[in-house]
């Protein structure tokens, strides 16, 4: 989904009640999504504070105020018979047994432990100047009261174009409802980092084909939804693709069984483990073929020739997890792999070595952290200090393969110069072995055909929603059944359950 600037947003709506849907039947659309998810993400808060400013942000919040099922207060920014427009009529439809209260200023003794706070303050129509009251205060006693926030649309006081955070601060949310389409100011400067978990609620809105060099490919739970299809109800376990993955010396054990637990979940119809790891701990339902480890406790350099059966029953290949200190052989052959390959961890440790043996090829996937990136594009004579956007689109070039540079905002770029950037995920995917589920989810979808960049932005987008929802206590053994938690959610276009 391309990011759109507040001009286009506002000519979309424009567009759409032209077309016979109404300012009020948007601003519904907008709060009936927002309270679905909101329920989903926060259901087991024990009170709901909403925020209502003066304009149609206000109007979205009061939508929400009267669809939730915790317990509700209002905390509006001007009377309750003052709202103007469409939020006039999210006002009278308010139920009475609602609470209202207008604030004329805000102090963090307005919010309790276990609130969840939804935050309609400030729309796409704030312009950068210095807020005033109650505006102001509510800021601040939002971010200084510790409790989580859903921003509807924007966390207020962020500018909508540049992702620049106003004179007096920005909203802190947790998680972010945007409607209709994701603004440029989400993914620039301060809102990735402001807005928390993001999703898109669609309100039946589209977004026009024409140029804009600002706008941001950002991959979303409606893209992902796309490619998500039902199974055929007579498929079996060699429709859905064989996965063959090397992975796991003797001192990085978890890897192989990480690897292979995702890619099972991810809809491997079959997944082939070698690995020199010891069998305890790996998922009963792969294929293992145990290999011999090195004296350093990696794999052996005619791993792959002990593979040929293996290899050729396999549509695609995952290898680099866990190796260990490795023979560049390794390398060399699994470039030979005549299916889709994705190389992870040693594996691309052994090309930034041994750049020589890189051979370009089609059908490659590489899944590089920021400090992999870094040695690859030294090893192959890339330019220093750019951007991670550059960094992915100029290894994916030098390469000939589609690159995830992971961290936050997940990076994936193709050879032909198609680049998105991620719209899922947390902080606490920043885990040990979380690369690795990363590596086997990915596999599974090669396996299955998909095409390789679409395999990698679908992946990625599974792994970081599986993450989502936690602030702290995830690690990579969790990540994979709710992988295929979020498959089967997609499957269905129930996207609320992506922020549970």
């Amino acid at each position: 989904m391309r990011t759109v600037s507040v001009a286009v947003m506002r000519s979309m709506e424009a567009e759409a009640i032209r077309s016979g849907s109404d300012g009020y039947m948007l601003m519904r659309r907008a709060g009936e999504g927002a309270a679905r998810r909101i329920s989903s993400r926060f259901g087991t808060c024990s009170r709901a504070v909403v925020l209502a400013g003066g304009g149609n942000n206000g109007g979205d919040a009061l939508v929400v105020a009267a669809l939730l099922k915790l317990p509700v207060v209002v905390y509006g920014c001007r009377a309750r018979n003052a709202f103007a427009g469409e939020a006039a009529q999210a006002a009278a439809d308010l139920p009475q047994t609602v609470p209202f209260l207008e604030k004329e200023h805000f102090s963090p003794e307005d919010f309790l432990p276990g609130d969840v706070i939804i935050d309609g303050l400030l729309g796409i129509g704030y312009d950068g100047r210095p807020l005033r009251e109650p505006y102001r205060s509510a800021i601040a006693a939002v971010n200084a009261s510790g409790c989580p926030v859903a921003a509807l649309d924007l966390p207020s006081g962020l500018l909508a174009d540049s992702g620049a955070v106003s004179p007096d601060g920005a909203v802190q949310a947790a998680m972010t409802i945007t409607f209709g389409a994701v603004k440029h100011g989400l993914v620039k400067g301060e809102g990735p980092r402001r807005c928390g978990e993001l999703a898109v609620e669609p309100i039946g809105l589209t977004i026009p084909s024409g140029p804009d060099p600002d706008s941001v490919e950002l991959y979303t739970e409606l893209d992902a939804a796309k490619v998500c299809l039902p199974l055929a109800f007579d498929t079996y376990k060699n429709r859905r693709g064989s996965l063959l993955i090397v992975a796991g010396g003797r001192s990085y054990s978890g890897a192989a069984g990480l690897a292979s637990m995702a890619a099972l979940r991810a809809g491997a119809g079959m997944v082939r483990l070698a690995t020199a790891a010891p069998r305890s701990g790996l998922p009963m339902a792969l294929i293992l073929r145990e290999l011999p480890a090195t004296e350093e406790g990696g794999l052996p350099p005619d791993t792959f020739a002990r593979l040929n059966e293996e290899c050729a029953s396999s549509d695609a290949l995952v290898a680099g997890p866990g190796w260990g200190h490795v023979s560049g052989e390794l390398l060399t052959d699994a470039l030979a792999f005549p299916g889709p390959v994705l190389l992870d961890a040693d594996a691309l440790n052994r090309a930034a070595a041994e750049p020589e043996r890189w051979v370009k090829r089609s059908g490659v996937v590489i899944t590089p952290h920021p400090g992999e990136a870094a040695r690859l594009a030294a090893a192959f004579g890339l330019p220093e200090k750019l951007s991670r956007e550059a960094l992915a689109q100029e290894l994916a070039l030098c390469l000939n393969a589609v690159t995830v540079l992971k961290g936050p905002g997940t990076i994936v770029a193709a050879s032909d110069g198609r680049w998105s950037r991620n719209g899922s995920g947390g902080p606490a995917l920043a885990t040990a072995g979380s690369g690795d589920v990363l590596s086997g989810t990915i596999g599974a979808l090669l396996a299955s055909g998909m095409e390789p960049y679409a395999a990698a932005q679908l992946g990625v987008f599974l792994h970081g929603a599986a993450g989502q929802g936690w602030t702290s206590g995830l690690i990579a053994d969790d990540l994979p059944v709710r992988i295929g938690a979020v498959f089967a959610a997609l499957r269905e276009h129930r996207f609320s359950v992506l922020f549970h």
